[in-house]
């Protein structure tokens, strides 16, 4: 086998059991993927085990033209909005989507993360958007998530959970965690009064709801 799918192998199963370490994911929940470089492959997590029990071997193979997919396990799924994900973003090497606590309980209250901190605005490029409802493992969640990310690294899914991107996959999962920390702060601080945002991106804010 190619010795850099061997490697995309290793860094998946590395990156879903950090994900599990981390609490971004319980169970089998998530799911996370990276480009093989200069080729048309994926590598993905497989669906419905365990991240604990899995071996760099049992990690799925797609190609991204023709879908079609190589392992002993069946792909995510949401193998459609990682695929989808590519496909519109050329510079995106890795992508990883979580059921964190605190992003999914912004996405649940049906809100995005306005640009509050600055290791938001420079990390992940702005806002955290809230991409539309739309059942999981469909082509809709995958076009919604698309048109939420827009340039940017990361974005809410209505009633799931979180979806974050990056060059590498662990630059992907990092901006999750950014996700998080903004979450977290969103809610606090909307205790205490509401949150303000950062100075220099006021003026590309929309008016509150």
């Amino acid at each position: 086998m190619d010795p850099q799918v061997l490697e995309a192998k290793e860094e998946v199963l590395k990156t879903a059991q950090e994900m599990v370490r981390r609490g971004l994911v319980a169970g089998t929940s998530g799911n996370c993927s990276v480009r093989v470089p200069g080729t048309d492959l994926v590598v993905i997590t497989p669906t419905s085990i365990e991240y604990e029990r899995l071996l760099a071997e049992d990690m799925c193979v797609i190609d991204i033209k023709s879908a079609q997919a190589e392992g002993r396990y069946k792909p995510s799924i949401e193998i459609n909005m990682h695929l989808t994900v590519y496909e519109a973003r050329p510079e995106v090497g890795g992508i990883v989507h979580t059921h964190q606590t605190m992003g999914t309980a912004v996405a649940v209250a049906g809100k995005r993360i306005p640009p509050i901190l600055e290791e938001q605005v420079f990390a992940l490029y702005g806002a955290v958007e809230l991409a539309e409802y739309a059942a999981p493992g469909t082509t809709d969640l995958a076009g919604n998530a698309v048109a939420a990310l827009g340039h940017r690294n990361a974005c809410l899914l209505a009633h799931h959970g979180v979806l974050a991107v990056g060059q590498k996959i662990r630059d992907a999962l990092l901006h999750a965690e950014i996700v998080e920390r903004a979450a977290s702060i969103y809610i606090m601080s909307n205790i205490i009064g509401g949150p303000r945002i950062v100075p220099f991106m006021a003026d590309q804010e929309p008016p509150p709801e």
